[in-house]
């Protein structure tokens, strides 16, 4: 539970209240964990899973009873020592996120049942809007123009100065991938094609997750440049997005 003030921070607006002041508490998460996957001291949940999901589901099935594949896969370290590797997959179920964690095997040992985001629910109506955005294919040489802005150039330099925040193996895999990142706007751009617009941002950014889960080397500046970067390509395209929108948010983990 989160206070009034923080749930509104980061959610829409509480459509009802009843008590007169930020005292009141908001249920931001509800969390479901089964026997296997927790301390001797809790209880774990017996009852009906939301959406008929079962303790012990693969992903797969997962994925088929919430009629969503996940948007974000990653690791949690947030579950007992239950076993070497645990992995947690969210999935945009409606307005709610729906977080699956799993064993090594992928088998469901918990759910978490949260409300979707501001940002998601931005992204949500993005999506459904994608038919009406206006890209100009005479734009394709202002996409050009901007792969000067790919960072990695001073990436490089603060490495030759000492920065070992830096290695070149994962320089060159982030520039292989922005490079082709303004290639695939601006082919899309040519066709005016919003969708594979917003496709190559989820790629760009994916890409630059893993990145980021190898060496650590995205910090605030390195995090900027690219969202700079990210942001001026798309809009460069014709693609509208409101000056308080971060397209890449929805994917980031940087």
């Amino acid at each position: 539970m989160e206070s009034l003030s923080a749930y509104s921070t980061e959610f829409e607006e509480v459509r009802s209240r009843h008590l007169p002041d930020d005292k009141e508490r908001i249920v931001s998460r509800l969390s479901f964990t089964g026997r296997d996957a927790i301390r001797a001291v809790q209880r774990a949940y017996s009852s009906a899973l939301p959406f008929g999901l079962t303790f012990g589901d693969s992903s797969n099935v997962v994925a088929e009873k919430l009629e969503a594949g996940p948007f974000r896969e990653g690791k949690s370290s947030t579950l007992p020592d239950y076993s070497a590797e645990r992995f947690v997959h969210s999935h945009a179920v409606e307005n709610l996120v729906v977080i699956a964690k799993y064993d090594t095997d992928l088998r469901l040992m918990a759910v978490y049942l949260m409300q979707a985001d501001r940002t998601m629910l931005k992204a949500k109506h993005r999506g459904a809007s994608l038919s009406k955005q206006n890209i100009e294919p005479g734009n394709i040489d202002k996409v050009e123009a901007l792969r000067d802005q790919i960072p990695t150039l001073r990436w490089r330099e603060a490495m030759a100065e000492g920065d070992e925040l830096f290695n070149e193996a994962d320089i060159a895999t982030a520039e292989t991938a922005l490079n082709a990142f303004v290639d695939t706007v601006k082919a899309a751009t040519s066709q005016r094609d919003a969708q594979a617009i917003r496709a190559a941002v989820k790629d760009i950014v994916l890409a630059i997750n893993e990145i980021n889960g190898r060496s650590g080397m995205i910090e605030t500046l390195e995090r900027d440049e690219l969202g700079v970067l990210i942001d001026a390509v798309v809009r460069a395209s014709g693609f509208s997005l409101p000056d308080d929108e971060d397209i890449t948010a929805e994917w980031r983990e940087w």
